[in-house]
């Protein structure tokens, strides 16, 4: 029995189940999704604050477009989306991702409550890692490039932030609707046309990064 692609539709005897229930015990970082035993993606406390930082200004500036009318929706590592293009299935969660109102609108319940139903994904992606090797900037450069910018997904925007190194990459897409990156220096982010008067403050990151932490009272 292979613990890591485990078939949930099939019929476990008793002894198999028992392994299977001590095995979860020992590594709590596993869920069953999809009928398969899949590794959740834990984060180190500082990368998590980091992500939780882009999150809380991006949903500042989402309550500030209610104003408008135009409120989308901000995710965050647990909001999964669907990536896959050809009718199959990719579930991807994106660090932050964000999705506009009238797209969330437009889903139905099956959609808004499982991963069933036709895909649809976010317009804006961040993804936060170290980079401190090749090997790791190339993983996730091709799970940006392959997997949130495939043709035929929604995503226009992307960026990976490196806190310790200082790195930003910006990915956008041509006008082919290839994506490409370019780097930019270690300073606040401007949305632009996709997030119009959205500008990541770098500050706090940096504060959280450094462990310097301003208190105001």
């Amino acid at each position: 029995m292979n613990i890591n692609n485990l078939d949930f539709k099939h019929t476990y005897n008793v002894n198999e189940l028992e392994l299977i229930k001590n095995y979860l015990k020992v590594h709590p970082n596993y869920e069953i999704v999809d009928d398969k035993l899949n590794i959740i993606p834990y984060a180190p406390i500082a990368v998590e604050a980091i992500v939780h930082e882009i999150s809380r200004q991006l949903g500042n500036w989402n309550l500030k477009n209610n104003e408008k009318g135009t409120m989308g929706i901000v995710t965050t590592p647990k909001g999964g989306f669907d990536f896959d293009v050809n009718d199959g299935q990719k579930i991807r969660a994106p660090n932050v991702a964000f999705t506009p109102g009238d797209a969330y609108i437009s889903l139905n319940e099956q959609q808004l409550w499982s991963f069933q139903g036709q895909f649809f994904t976010p317009i804006f992606v961040v993804e936060v890692a170290i980079l401190n090797t090749k090997d790791a900037e190339k993983k996730i450069d091709n799970k940006i490039k392959m997997d949130y910018f495939a043709r035929g997904t929604s995503v226009k925007l992307g960026w990976l932030l490196d806190p310790i190194n200082c790195i930003i990459w910006v990915y956008k897409r041509d006008k082919h609707g290839n994506p490409f990156r370019r780097s930019r220096k270690w300073e606040d982010l401007n949305g632009g046309d996709i997030l119009p008067d959205f500008t990541l403050e770098l500050e706090r990151i940096d504060e959280i990064a450094t462990q310097v932490m301003i208190y105001k009272s």
